[in-house]
């Protein structure tokens, strides 16, 4: 089977992509950068994904199914400049993916996109499945406009699968990342009284979800992409400072507001979010629980 990884080149398409491989798929990455992942059933192209003029129907002949990761890195400041990329690089890409596949005499069967959990907003203490309503936000907003363009590819007769996607944990980056910057240094901040709860997800059994998603065609729309166990976000430190000796300082929400802005709010929403279609699909978590998880990452 054959699999097209737009955004391949990034932080978690290279994982999947050797994942992918080792499952015996054939995999083309289209991406800005050329894939450090070698293999003689992989192919990798150089490509603007926000120019559909340098898109190619030979990259999509035989393929089972598009699976799209391109997206901007949303954890760092936000100016107005920075917002529209955020944007083009999820909305505006996928739009013009499914743009171009309606041109393939034959489609791929299934077309796979990122979303987050940022979809739900600020949930309080309510636990939240894939049914939860979309809260307020810039990133809320646009993880709908990013999923809407993606479920366009069900009028192609296609299934459609967008992957809401907890902080990601891994030594190499994504939030962990971040935040190991900061604790390298002996200390680490906490926004307010670090009650708010906090979705997360293992490297590994996110890699794990996006194959399930091309493989189970049970799965259709959006997916929660998080383990079954969120914590509240000071366990999340206290479990981190196990490997990493910092001390924890506390600033109010309002004070990392006045820099910070909108990201401010995004970084202390509660989301207490569960994968209850994965649950459902019998999916199996290899790392659902968070000290074995950051042992993982920590080995």
């Amino acid at each position: 089977m054959k699999i097209v990884i737009c955004g391949g080149g990034g932080f978690i398409g290279q994982r999947l992509a050797r994942l992918l491989l080792v499952k015996g798929y054939e995999v083309v990455i289209l991406d800005r950068n050329q894939s450090r992942v070698s293999s003689p059933k992989l192919q990798s192209f150089i490509v603007d994904l926000l120019n559909p003029k340098l898109f190619e129907k030979g990259w999509f002949i035989g393929a089972e199914a598009v699976i799209n990761l391109s997206g901007k890195d949303i954890l760092t400041l936000w100016t107005e400049e920075y917002k529209k990329a955020i944007r083009e690089s999820r909305v505006t890409v996928n739009k013009l993916l499914i743009d171009f596949i309606s041109s393939l005499d034959q489609k791929p069967k299934t077309f796979i996109s990122a979303s987050a959990i940022g979809y739900y907003g600020d949930k309080g203490e309510s636990k939240i499945d894939e049914t939860g309503t979309h809260g307020k936000g810039f990133l809320a907003d646009v993880c709908v406009a990013w999923e809407n363009e993606a479920r366009r590819a069900e009028t192609l007769g296609m299934r459609s699968v967008q992957v809401r996607t907890a902080p990601v944990l891994d030594r190499e980056g994504g939030f962990i990342g971040k935040l190991l910057k900061t604790m390298n240094f002996g200390f680490t901040v906490r926004f307010g009284s670090g009650q708010t709860w906090f979705s997360w997800i293992h490297m590994e059994d996110l890699i794990s979800i996006y194959e399930a998603a091309v493989s189970n065609e049970s799965l259709s729309g959006p997916v929660n992409a998080c383990s079954p166990e969120p914590v509240r976000f000071r366990a999340l430190l206290d479990h981190l400072r196990e490997y990493r000796k910092a001390v924890v300082i506390q600033l109010p929400v309002s004070l990392f507001r006045l820099f910070a802005k909108e990201l401010a709010d995004e970084l202390t929403n509660s989301q207490r979010i569960v994968p209850a279609k994965l649950q459902s699909a019998q999916f199996r978590f290899v790392y659902g629980n968070l000290k074995e998880a950051l042992q993982d990452v920590f080995s």
